[in-house]
């Protein structure tokens, strides 16, 4: 018992030493299209970003949901190249209108 205290408490200082990173979700490009939650694979219940890719000069993404109410509808151009997209549930379908590529982050 008394060695197991000594090296519980130096696990446990050992372990609070460790720096937490945040991790963020990798950036994902989308072309024009109809895409469901599962197909995009994008996380649930956090907010998106969205920016034109390269060459891309216009796209409007509409957040549909499953009662088909229409949740969002942002609009990119080069003036606006990107905005915030509110937070999507498991029964979300996004539609995509681009002459090019729309990047989620």
């Amino acid at each position: 018992m008394k060695k197991l205290i000594p090296i519980f408490l130096v696990f446990f200082f050992i372990s609070t030493c460790f720096n937490i990173t945040r991790v963020s979700a990798e950036s994902k490009t989308f072309k024009q299209g109809i895409y469901t939650w599962s197909d995009s694979g994008l996380p649930a219940n956090s907010s998106l970003t969205i920016k034109l890719g390269e060459s891309t000069s216009k796209a409007i993404v509409m957040v549909i949901d499953s009662d088909q109410t229409m949740e969002s509808l942002l609009r990119l151009n080069t003036r606006v190249t990107h905005q915030v997209l509110p937070p999507l549930t498991y029964t979300s379908s996004i539609i995509i209108f681009t002459d090019g590529n729309v990047i989620f982050s």
